[in-house]
């Protein structure tokens, strides 16, 4: 059994310095120098305990030790894989990388089996037991990493891994799609996973959408863009459609809320020199007529000594046209004495988007055909004469028409047929 050197892992820090791999590199080494190593049985089921822990999240088939490696590889952030991200060469960077292909194949194919009979775990020791993968796992396409480790040469390991971060990006790019800010860029999990084709109706603003984005990953000239209209009517509900459009296309969507606008350019600057493509959505912007944020905010837009960098887009979505709240007192004369300057300085917000998308609630035909496609979806069962009825009669007691209303009232209606089932199969069992 060969020894462990983690030394040579400069590029692959966070593996050399991570801790269940100085605990595996410490049972192996001691073990190949002698076999009495029963008293590192701690750290042997603390490698276990980690194993089962962080792997929970990152199954792509062999033992949870395998899948762990590949794990660490494949969320490295390192200069070779922000490199390849960027798609980007450095011989010299490739070089030392090659060299430390060999030590990561090692810790990859490290054999358990000894170890476990030592401690007397032979069959039921998760450094040793295949992890079965669940339907949920997100992360199916670290099998490259897999197939990379497994190449019949170093070189080919390294062509692998740098064409899977030139894909996938890396570090915090390459675990998670979508964002929030706090105080940091911090991944969301479980981020909302609507379609397209889940949203019904709204076909011409739904190009314009995809359309823009479309330009913007392909390296070519895209706007930010202005979502407004009423509420419930799908403008967020599109944006964060994208992400699951374009999800193998290295696309990021960072979230903020109004609150957060004033950190734009501290996330900009973080990630303006990375590979990766990026929305900053800002969902439901609006200013009062008395808050001057939206100055600083514009500014950013466009008009700032800082450019946009080529690699983000601003989407916002709101209710109001113009975002700024426009009262009567803006138009009343004796007020400030160039009174339309005031009003152009608030209106001038809007017109830095270059691409304006306007959404209208639905009229009532609209909302039907809106209500029976969400119904299709669900592959509800019920008569379309009574499906309307019901939908006209939640309409009178929503007191309004949106996209969001119809979802919610198939919601309704899915339940309450579940309900209606329960109680006739209740009644026929007592019967019977």
């Amino acid at each position: 059994m060969s020894t462990i050197n983690l030394n040579p892992l400069i590029l692959y820090g966070n593996i050399r310095q991570d801790e269940t791999i100085n605990l595996a590199a410490k049972i192996f080494n001691e073990f190949d120098y002698h076999e009495y190593i029963s008293y590192m049985e701690p750290d042997y089921y603390n490698i276990q305990e980690n194993l089962l822990r962080s792997t929970e999240d990152s199954c792509i088939g062999g033992t949870f030790w395998q899948n762990y490696i590949c794990k660490l590889i494949a969320e490295s952030e390192n200069r070779l894989s922000i490199m390849c991200e960027k798609g980007e060469q450095d011989e010299n960077v490739q070089k030392i990388a090659l060299r430390e292909m060999k030590e990561l194949k090692k810790l990859y194919y490290l054999n358990w089996s000894s170890i476990d009979e030592i401690f007397e775990n032979t069959g039921t020791s998760v450094c040793s037991m295949v992890q079965h993968c669940t339907v949920n796992t997100q992360t199916g396409y670290r099998i490259k990493i897999r197939q990379a480790l497994k190449a019949d040469s170093n070189q080919k390991t390294l062509n692998l891994l740098k064409d899977y971060y030139g894909k996938h990006g890396s570090g915090i790019f390459e675990r998670y799609q979508a964002f929030l800010w706090d105080e940091m860029l911090v991944g969301v999990k479980n981020y909302d996973q609507v379609t397209f084709d889940q949203l019904i109706g709204y076909e011409r603003q739904k190009t314009a959408l995809i359309e823009n984005t479309e330009f913007f990953l392909r390296g070519f000239k895209a706007n930010n863009v202005l979502l407004h209209g009423d509420r419930g009517t799908g403008k967020s509900s599109c944006v964060k459609a994208l992400l699951n459009k374009f999800d193998d296309r290295k696309l990021k969507l960072i979230s903020l809320n109004k609150n957060q606008v004033d950190n734009l350019y501290r996330i900009m600057e973080s990630i303006a020199d990375r590979g990766c493509k990026y929305i900053i959505f800002i969902d439901d912007l609006s200013f009062e007529d008395t808050e001057t944020g939206y100055k600083q905010f514009k500014s950013i837009i466009e008009g700032g000594i800082a450019s946009q960098p080529s690699n983000i887009l601003i989407y916002v979505t709101s209710n109001r046209r113009n975002i700024i709240k426009e009262t009567w007192k803006d138009r009343e004369e004796g007020g400030e004495v160039h009174s339309s300057d005031g009003m152009q300085e608030k209106l001038s917000l809007a017109d830095r988007f270059g691409l304006t998308i306007t959404f209208y609630s639905p009229d009532k035909e609209d909302y039907l055909n809106i209500v029976k496609g969400i119904a299709k979806q669900e592959k509800l069962e019920i008569a379309e004469s009574r499906l309307i009825e019901e939908a006209l009669r939640w309409d009178i007691r929503q007191k309004g028409r949106s996209g969001r209303s119809a979802r919610q009232f198939i919601n309704y209606l899915q339940s309450k047929i579940l309900t209606e089932g329960t109680a006739y199969n209740k009644q026929k069992e007592s019967i019977d």
